[in-house]
């Protein structure tokens, strides 16, 4: 990930600010990240694919939105309301653009959702020790989902209103490829209506807003996405999911 600032005018954040935002991405950074590079220009924040790592995946898509969710977070907390702007086409540079329209104080919740520290278990967020209870996992789904995206509970409640990922517990029709403690976790998928380029970056925005939520309720993320780089697996996410219908763009395991 490539980061460059601009200062074109008098109406731009604080060096404090730009560092802020930054400094929110370095989680989401490394090796292993896909190209993307982030460029601040006045009050703005710009994202765009690497256009020389080849054709654009899904996971690199997925991977920017995490981006977006991250930079919407420390806005927030920097008491900056966002207002995002995503390209039709994967290809657009920028891809994203994330503006500070207009100041607008920072909630004791936002505060904390810049806090949370998911790399480890410093205190920065409660910790238990049990497994996810029901009303946990429909706060962080309630909390992440937006804009056209939402969580869906893949292995969700059984007909007596138990979860399914309780002893003895069930494992969904299709555990479409994911090796996932099935009986032991709640695991939600990522979904949208329609399949796209905007759709598959709020996927990813959702995916980095329900690990904050999950920190601020004492648990943790498993995020998988490379399996749904196959069309066949987003296509059947939702298969068994009456009358929900969409595709799916990742999972989040939740834990202790």
């Amino acid at each position: 990930m490539n980061a460059t600032r601009t200062p074109t005018s008098a109406q731009r954040w604080t060096p404090s600010e730009i560092a802020a935002l930054l400094h929110a991405l370095e989680p989401l950074s490394g090796p292993a990240a896909p190209a993307c590079a982030v460029s601040v220009h006045d009050r703005r924040v710009e994202l765009a694919l690497d256009p020389t790592a080849g054709p654009v995946t899904h996971r690199a898509l997925v991977h920017a939105g995490r981006l977006v969710g991250a930079v919407e977070n420390a806005l927030r907390s920097l008491g900056w309301a966002p207002r995002t702007v995503i390209a039709a086409s994967a290809d657009s540079r920028p891809l994203v653009t994330i503006s500070g329209t207009r100041r607008r104080p920072a909630t004791p919740t936002d505060l904390a959702r810049r806090r949370v520290d998911r790399r480890a278990g410093d205190g920065a967020s409660p910790r238990y020790a049990a497994p996810a209870d029901l009303a946990r996992v429909v706060d962080v789904a309630h909390a992440a989902g937006s804009r056209g995206a939402w969580l869906h509970l893949l292995n969700g409640p059984t007909r007596d209103g138990s979860p399914a990922w309780r002893t003895p517990g069930s494992v969904p029709p299709d555990t479409l490829g994911l090796e996932v403690p099935w009986r032991r976790q709640p695991v939600l998928a990522v979904c949208t209506h329609t399949e796209g380029v905007r759709e598959t970056v709020l996927a990813g925005v959702v995916i980095e807003r329900a690990t904050v939520e999950a920190a601020l309720r004492g648990l943790q993320c498993d995020v998988h996405v490379d399996t749904f780089d196959v069309p066949a697996v987003r296509a059947a996410t939702l298969a068994h999911a009456e009358p929900e219908h969409g595709v799916g763009h990742g999972a989040v395991c939740l834990h202790p």
